[in-house]
């Protein structure tokens, strides 16, 4: 059998105490451990319901087969209606756990507990039940996916690698439904039996080996810091996908979840736009005036308009039909954006508004001269809509020339996602400086719950459209250090838009996570995991990427603008320099002389392929461009 990323003996011993120290700082303070697998013989049995939760389905295989692979050993999975000897490790709610008192709906959405008891291990939280009216829910999110979508079907053991095992498709819980049990026996995996899931495909999973498992610990009972985490990554961008290495699609499906991404259903991006319009808002009045906005803006000053738009939120709340394709709603909330344009209305009502926000620009894309009058138009919706659903929210975002706060207080039950270019924040003071003041207005004024949309995009993006390679903006700390201070500053969710390196999206993931994770341990454990006997110069090569892409004193004018950078510009004359080059390729070559095993040799070649490569033809173009 091919194991994934073995490390036996001494090697094995001290990787397992690093991620102990890492993971469990006060979790290993049992008397007597609990056996799992004792040379090579399994002495435990997962228990789970006679009927199991979507949640408890996915979390009982996804046990066995780690364990399988962390050991050598199968650990059966059995009913609570059978006979088992031995240590129980009971995964979801059963009659068992009822008989410790534990039920699944005792629990908040995503909390989750991992307990200790005589002979018994627990891996319990709250999960969605799979009934009749349950499926019946609606949902649009970001990109148009319905909560249905979200629930993929895969075959888990072909998926696995391990397709003799096969016993046909099962159905995923959705990214977006409870699945507290799924999370304890991820957080299970990774704390007591030290697994690091670092990317989707097989060679990506790092999983310590030996024939004897034994945990002990105390009883650990959270829920995730981040409720929403809009990060289902697909490495559509060259540097993720390449780092990865291979996988499928269905092992990706597998990797959002063991990462926890997902969570509470919310949703807010473009509503307003050609097909929207076109397919629901027939009356000639909401038409724009402006014939250059026509069909793809409305105007946002009528109050029939804003009628009817109440009513389809209504409507949605209430779960009458279905929601208008398109339109973009999920779980308390319902959303309302216009199109990504400036082709207003120009009636007499909506130029007085826009008129309001004369002398609001601010030479960066965020300003506000349009936010009195789109917020006018929101609070318009939301009063309606509050009258009859109080406890619900209508979302938008906080974008572009409506960005930063109007003259006048929203309704209460508007929830504000201001949009923040994070991709910069730690080499343009000024965006950042822009981005924050008006983030700590809004934070000011919100009296719903705020998210986030966060841009990751710039400069891949740019590169991409433009088909030129930019130099990597790695940005790790800084990157974990917003997302450390949005979360405590009480922001409930974020969404990111772009894709960002292998290591950086993990460790975002885990801040997500746990704010307080130690995010220099995740990256020392990484490169020592990952890259193995080339782990310090893999680690040096990457450290200096990120010193470089966050020293302001690389971003000299003319590269650097008040609204944003020369990316191209500054790509390889002014950060990819040749003496710089030369000091990373030197990283790279000392770790090609210290890679020992295949695994290692695999993930350099990988990282080598996707970064370093990448980085040399950018610099190759740059010269001949030059001549």
């Amino acid at each position: 059998m091919k194991f994934i990323a073995t490390f036996p003996g001494r090697a094995g011993r001290l990787i397992w105490a690093f991620s102990l120290m890492l993971f469990t700082p006060s979790a290993w303070c049992g008397d007597e451990p609990l056996s799992l697998v004792h040379k090579g013989q399994p002495v435990c049995t997962i228990v789970v319901a006679s009927h199991p939760t979507p949640a408890a389905r996915l979390a009982s295989v996804e046990l066995q087969y780690h364990l399988l692979k962390r050991t050598g050993v199968e650990v059966p999975i059995r009913s609570e209606t059978s006979e088992v000897q031995g240590l129980r490790i009971l995964v979801g709610e059963t009659s068992f756990t009822r008989g410790l008192g534990l039920r699944s709906a005792d629990f908040k959405s995503q909390e989750y507990l991992v307990a200790f008891r005589s002979n018994t291990i627990v891996l319990l939280g709250r999960d969605w039940e799979d009934t009749e009216r349950n499926r019946s829910e609606q949902a649009g999110f970001l990109n148009g996916e319905t909560l249905q979508d979200t629930r993929q079907k895969i075959d888990y053991w072909k998926t696995v690698g391990l397709a003799d095992r096969s016993t046909g498709e099962v159905e995923l819980p959705g990214s977006y439904d409870d699945q507290g049990t799924c999370l304890a026996t991820y957080d299970f995996l990774e704390r007591f039996c030290g697994v690091r899931w670092y990317g989707p495909g097989e060679g990506s999973v790092i999983i310590p080996a030996g024939q004897t498992l034994a945990v002990r610990g105390g009883d650990v009972r959270r829920a995730l810091a981040l409720k929403h985490r809009g990060a289902l990554v697909g490495g559509s961008w060259p540097f993720l996908r390449g780092q990865w290495g291979e996988y499928s699609r269905e092992q990706l499906y597998l990797h959002w979840r063991r990462l926890r991404l997902g969570g509470e259903r919310w949703a807010a991006n473009h509503t307003f736009f050609p097909q929207t319009i076109k397919s629901t808002f027939t009356d000639l009045a909401y038409q724009s005036q402006n014939p250059r906005g026509r069909g793809s803006q409305l105007c946002y000053s009528n109050p029939k308009l804003a009628g009817q738009v109440a009513q389809m939120a209504r409507d949605y709340f209430d779960g009458k039909g279905n929601l208008p394709a398109g339109w973009k709603a999920a779980g308390d909330y319902f959303a309302i954006v216009p199109d990504d344009n400036s082709n207003l209305c120009n009636c007499d009502s909506c130029k007085a508004l826009l008129g309001k926000g004369a002398g609001r620009k601010t030479g960066f894309f965020s300003s506000g001269e349009m936010s009195d009058y789109w917020f006018t138009f929101v609070n318009a919706v939301a009063r309606e809509v509050r009258k009859t659903h109080p406890d619900k929210f209508i979302a938008t975002l906080a974008y572009w020339n409506y960005a930063h706060t109007p003259a006048f207080e929203l309704e209460p039950n508007v929830s504000i996602s201001p949009c923040l270019h994070t991709c910069m924040f730690a080499n343009h003071a000024g965006v950042r400086d822009n981005d924050l003041r008006f983030f700590r207005d809004w934070q000011k004024q919100a009296k719903a719950p705020m998210f986030l949309w966060v841009y990751y995009h710039h400069p891949m993006e740019p590169a991409l459209i433009n088909r030129w390679k930019c130099f990597p903006n790695v940005m790790v700390h800084e990157t974990a250090k917003s997302m450390r201070m949005f979360i405590e500053n009480g922001v409930r969710g974020m969404f990111e838009c772009g894709e960002q390196d292998q290591l950086e999206q993990y460790v975002m993931a885990k801040v997500w996570d746990d704010p307080q994770v130690n995010v220099d341990g995740l990256i020392d454990e990484f490169f020592k995991l990952y890259f193995g006997a080339a782990g310090e110069p893999m680690k040096q090569f990457y450290l200096t990427l990120e010193t470089i892409a966050c020293d302001p004193a690389n971003y000299p004018a003319p590269y650097l603008r008040k609204d944003g950078i020369d990316w191209k510009g500054v790509a390889w004359g002014g950060l990819g320099t040749a003496d710089r080059m030369e000091k990373l390729g030197g990283f790279i070559s000392a770790a090609e002389g210290l890679a020992r095993t295949d695994l290692e040799k695999q993930h350099l070649a990988a990282w080598r392929k996707a970064i370093w490569e990448w980085m040399q033809e950018g610099r190759k173009e740059y010269l001949a461009s030059q001549k």
